[in-house]
């Protein structure tokens, strides 16, 4: 009997899917990345992010459905990448644990002497405009049974999210609801990518254009896979300094699109 599989559809004017952003320059992968993917999760099911200031033990929820969710993503619209700016201002955490700003006194009356001056930092940072994503998951051999109905219970807090969903960044809103359906139409989630509905162009002219010259565009996935010819370091971990682990992914190229059904939204 084949095990469910959960697909989600993401889809909206931007998304970033940041695998190396540091400082003040934020970039975007060209596909969401495993640890996105896992976070936008722990969003709908309304885990917060650890406090690294308490000595409570952090919630590794977050981790163990890491280490069981079979991920893979298929790129039906890759996008094109836009470079925005914001400014911030520029503060630290002190050794007390509280924020130092420009104004952070710790405690002592003001001096205007003392005071430092307001300084703004500019940040860079890249977003997908117009691309869109399959995802698939399903729940690996060897977890499967200490996660009973762990694919059904995602299901049920993505389409009632405790938090709004967002495709990367807060400002990245989706235009589709993020959950597509829970299947058990496919064998494994390679299959999925490889059969499931193409997110085609929104453009009737577009469209009319494909199915007359009978060529439209090939599509790219990745799925993970132990023996993969890709290591990618975007495994999810619960640490202070948010480092990730490594997986092996491997590529599925060259999906035709004319001989997948086609969504049109």
């Amino acid at each position: 009997m084949p095990e469910p599989i959960l697909l989600l559809r993401l889809e909206g004017p931007l998304q970033s899917w940041g695998v190396r952003s540091r400082w003040s320059r934020r970039d975007t992968g060209p596909e969401p990345s495993k640890s996105a993917i896992i976070g936008l999760l722990g969003c709908a099911a309304g885990i917060p992010r650890p406090d690294w200031r308490s000595n409570a033990e952090p919630d590794r929820t977050l981790e163990k459905w890491n280490d069981a969710l079979h991920f893979g993503v298929r790129i039906d619209r890759p996008g094109t990448i836009e470079t925005d700016y914001h400014t911030v201002q520029a503060a630290h955490w002190q050794a007390d644990g509280k924020m130092k700003t420009a104004l952070s006194l710790g405690g002592a009356k003001p001096d205007k002497a003392r005071l430092e001056p307001p300084h703004t930092e500019i940040t860079w940072r890249d977003y997908l405009h117009d691309a869109a994503f399959l995802v698939a998951l399903s729940v690996k051999p060897e977890h499967r049974a200490g996660n009973p109905g762990l694919l059904e219970r995602l299901a049920e807090r993505l389409q009632k999210p405790r938090w709004p969903l967002y495709l990367g960044r807060k400002a990245c809103v989706p235009t589709r609801p993020v959950f597509d359906r829970l299947t058990e139409d496919y064998a494994d989630i390679e299959e999925a990518l490889c059969r499931a509905e193409w997110a085609a162009p929104r453009s009737p002219r577009e469209r009319e254009m494909l199915r007359r010259t009978g060529q439209g565009p090939k599509l790219l996935a990745w799925i993970e896979d132990p023996e993969g010819e890709y290591e990618r370091q975007d495994s999810m971990r619960t640490n202070q300094l948010r480092f990730y682990d490594f997986r092996r992914c491997r590529s599925i190229p060259d999906i035709d699109t004319m001989k997948l059904p086609w969504r049109i939204t």
